[in-house]
């Protein structure tokens, strides 16, 4: 299997690149039912208090690019 084909069972699907692209370097080990290790779900879960915030304008919310 090659990188450009589905993320391996038990990876971390973290991918990288555009327009169907993509490749998946992540390759650290996550539970059943996870989809991204505790790194890359730090960049894409956004807790639930800071959705508030930010939809109440107090603090104003960036954006990135995750995949």
């Amino acid at each position: 299997m090659d990188n450009m084909s589905l993320p391996r069972p038990g990876c971390c699907k973290w991918a990288e690149g555009d327009a169907g692209n993509y490749t998946f370097p992540c390759s650290n080990r996550v539970e059943a039912g996870v989809s991204y290790c505790d790194e890359h779900s730090a960049i894409v879960y956004i807790p639930p208090e800071e959705r508030r915030r930010s939809r109440s304008g107090s603090v104003p919310m960036t954006f990135r690019r995750a995949a």
